[in-house]
């Protein structure tokens, strides 16, 4: 189809469209006056309202395109949802360059879109294909049938005036939506068979879904002038580490390094070593505390080299803006190196981040480069000061500055301040219970606090979403009694298993809730030895918390990153390491799929057969369910259920069924009866049914429809023996019977006819 000129369309906004359940009535979301009529809005002038411009100018056999901008930063990929019949079918970006756009605008942006049928699934088209069914009007305009919503906001893409003129005839979507209902499940079969025989694509290429953990790092372990005067000579956070006492019989303590040693980074090679190991297990990047006290620096030397020798590691920053005291917690008693938070001084603070963003190993997302203020809350006036930050910063060339407020001293809305999101930072803000008093054998001198790290993992998972962009972090563990001695807290009970699992979910909720250039996860930390809070190597659990981490990211990409530092040309006994590689990637890539196999098609159906029987209308009395409930089958004699909608059998075969039925309002215990039903049509009236023997849990179902709890018993198998059945045309359904009534049944149909010979 043509479209309009892409300068001349503003974006609209109108009510939200519900979001579809698979058991109510499909409901179009509505056109508004303003959808249809918004004023024009010119891409030359981005100040003017409102803040999105955008359009969808293609609609044909289901594909999709238009672009979309924010003015605020049109550098920036526009997160959107795409609705059908009021249906969410998926989400996407703007990740795609359009010529026309880019000449307006002046900048080489990429603010074009496009979504292929293949985004559909199987069975948001077959809710589709029942909403469209139901209108009466064969022919109607786009807006009753697509719209797109910018996510996270009101505002809807307006169609160009050629598409939104135009009349679609409904009946030729129809084939492309069958199509999808009654191929897809065959297709698996063949991309499966195909990756198996070939490994044309692994999950080890796939980058959609990966989230980046960034471990915050310490670079505090080399002398330097200050520290010798303050601490005297030679002082470093080894110091502390070596002198930690235990305080209780299974208290570790002292932290004893492994891999590296008492190290000084002074010494370059170990730098280099902890971001190769760091690479090895899965880290992404590091996040460094940045000690910058009114124009004097401490420590940067780390940061520095990393910028200066170009280390393939990414890294950012988080500036430790509070003051250095004896305390250690930036307390206002004895300070050793005070902040004062002028303006004149934060002005000068964000120049001296410059030469740092301007590393091209600098983390930025959408170009902006990413800073952590440790303790926000101590700048003077926040927003005001972020707001010059991000002045300067875009001066400097920079789309603009994403600002991360560290979530510390009781710090939860980074708004407020006028940051850009939030980042987490156990131990503060995690809850637990105090377990001093249940701890065996503590040394009564000891006055600081124990508290159980099982209970932090389990709270932390429980923890809702906030309703701003937050970066989780999670912790290896924690102790801080070399530094505090008698007065330091203890997170008791740690292990890199819990570990595992709490930074496991974190991931997982970063790849369902962060757009892909913000899956961050943030560890803390790389190497804070005084607080026992480290991943690198020690005495006890050797490399344990890096496996985790590794584990935690997926297995698939932890099986060849043992191998990745690893030249392709060295050899394992008779093998070259480059053979080996393509060798495991071909097994991890077949076990993938292998598992993708066995997810779809659990299992094969019981040998022990269920007779057919002529149905007795003194038996049973059957009501209709509801109008969106079905049997879907997945498989039929080892075959795809809807390859086809009918299929042929003799009487000597028996019909195998594999599936699961929608029927949100029945109860689906494992012991609620279901029976399989044939139904004569066209002058066959005899009726069969035969019990359904073995019942199946299904949570992916019950997941990806947002079932209740009584839906996960929806999942059978059966073989009906048909020896029994008169030969001609019959209708599959389910029949479910209704707890505590004795002959009462529930019909659900699975629109799928037999035609036994």
């Amino acid at each position: 189809m043509a479209s309009a000129p892409a300068a001349n369309i503003g974006v609209s906004k109108k009510p939200k469209p519900p979001h579809q359940e698979p058991e109510t009535q499909v409901s179009i979301p509505p056109i508004t006056k303003a959808s249809v009529d918004s004023p024009m809005q010119n891409l030359k002038d981005l100040n003017a309202a409102p803040e999105w411009r955008g359009c969808i100018d293609m609609f044909a056999d289901w594909q999709i395109r238009g672009w979309a901008l924010s003015t605020i930063n049109v550098m920036r990929s526009v997160d959107l949802e795409i609705y059908i019949c009021g249906i969410l079918v998926t989400t996407s970006s703007t990740r795609y360059s359009r010529v026309d756009i880019d000449q307006i605008v002046g900048l080489p942006i990429k603010s074009g879109f496009q979504i292929s049928p293949q985004a559909i699934g199987t069975e948001c088209a077959a809710l589709i294909f029942d909403a469209l069914k139901k209108i009466d009007n064969k022919k109607q305009t786009i807006d009753k049938i697509l719209s797109i919503k910018i996510k996270g906001s009101d505002s809807y893409l307006p169609f160009s005036s050629r598409l939104r003129n135009e009349k679609v005839d409904i009946s030729t979507l129809m084939p492309a939506l069958d199509k999808i209902i009654g191929v897809r499940v065959r297709n698996e079969y063949i991309s499966i068979r195909d990756s198996l025989i070939d490994g044309i694509e692994s999950p080890l290429n796939s980058r959609a879904d990966l989230v980046k953990p960034i471990a915050f790092y310490l670079p505090q372990f080399h002398p330097f002038p200050e520290n010798n005067e303050w601490w005297g000579d030679g002082f470093t956070e080894w110091t502390n580490v070596t002198a930690a006492k235990s305080y209780w019989p299974e208290h570790y303590q002292p932290h004893v390094p492994a891999d590296f040693g008492y190290y000084d980074l002074r010494v370059e090679d170990v730098q280099r070593k902890q971001i190769d190991l760091a690479k090895k297990f899965g880290i992404q990047g590091f996040c460094y505390y940045y000690y910058w006290f009114s124009g004097k620096n401490l420590m940067t030397m780390p940061i520095d080299r990393h910028v200066e020798k170009d280390f393939e590691f990414d890294f950012c920053l988080c500036w430790a803006n509070e003051n250095w005291s004896r305390r250690w917690d930036g307390s206002e008693n004895d300070v050793l190196m005070a902040q004062r938070h002028i303006e004149e001084d934060d002005v000068s603070f964000i120049n001296s981040c410059i030469k740092y963003f301007k590393s091209s190993r600098y983390i930025t997302i959408d170009g902006a480069p990413l800073l952590l203020v440790y303790r926000v809350s101590l700048l003077q006036n926040p927003s005001e000061t972020i707001a010059r930050w991000r002045a300067i910063v875009k001066e400097a060339g920079f789309p603009d500055l994403h600002v991360s407020m560290v979530e510390s001293f009781g710090l939860n809305d980074p708004h407020a301040y006028g940051c850009d999101s939030g980042c987490q930072f156990p131990p503060h803000g995690v809850v637990a219970p105090e377990i001093n008093s249940s701890t065996k054998q503590l040394d009564p001198s000891f006055r600081g606090r124990i508290y159980d790290y099982q209970e932090v993992v389990r709270t932390e998972i429980a923890r809702p979403k906030p309703s701003y962009t937050q970066f989780r972090c999670a912790m290896p563990s924690w102790d801080n009694t070399s530094r505090k001695g008698l007065d330091g807290n203890v997170f008791a009970k740690s292990s890199p298993e819990l570990f595992e699992t709490w930074l496991s979910y974190l991931i997982n909720q970063a790849r369902e809730n962060l757009p892909v250039e913000q899956r961050f996860v943030f560890i803390n930390a790389w190497n804070e030895w005084a607080e026992g809070a480290h991943l690198e190597p020690d005495s006890k659990n050797g490399q344990k918390f890096l496996q985790a981490v590794r584990r935690a990211l997926s297995f698939d990409r932890g099986v060849m990153s043992a191998l990745d530092l690893t030249a392709d040309t060295e050899t394992v006994g008779r093998l070259k390491v480059g053979e080996l590689k393509a060798f495991i990637e071909k097994i991890v890539n077949a076990n993938h799929q292998l598992q993708k196999l066995m997810k779809n098609y659990d299992g094969a159906i019981p040998d022990r057969a269920s007779p057919f029987v002529a149905i007795n209308s003194q038996w049973v009395c059957v009501e209709q369910g509801n109008v969106n409930d079905r049997a879907w089958l997945d498989s039929i004699n080892g075959r795809p259920g809807h390859e086809s909608r009918q299929i042929v059998m003799s009487r000597e075969q028996s019909l195998s069924l594999r599936g699961w039925i929608h029927a949100p309002d029945a109860s689906l215990t494992q012991a609620l009866p279901i029976f399989i039903c044939l139904e004569g049509i066209e002058g066959t009236s005899a009726k069969y049914m035969a019990g359904v023997y073995d019942r199946e849990a299904r949570p992916d179902i019950v997941g990806a429809l947002n079932l209740g709890e009584n839906s996960l018993w929806c999942g059978f198998a059966m073989k009906g023996d048909l020896v029994g059945v008169a030969p001609g045309r019959y209708r599959i359904t389910a029949l479910l019977a209704i707890p505590g009534e004795l002959k009462s049944v529930v019909r659900v149909d699975a629109f799928i006819e037999l035609l036994v010979a």
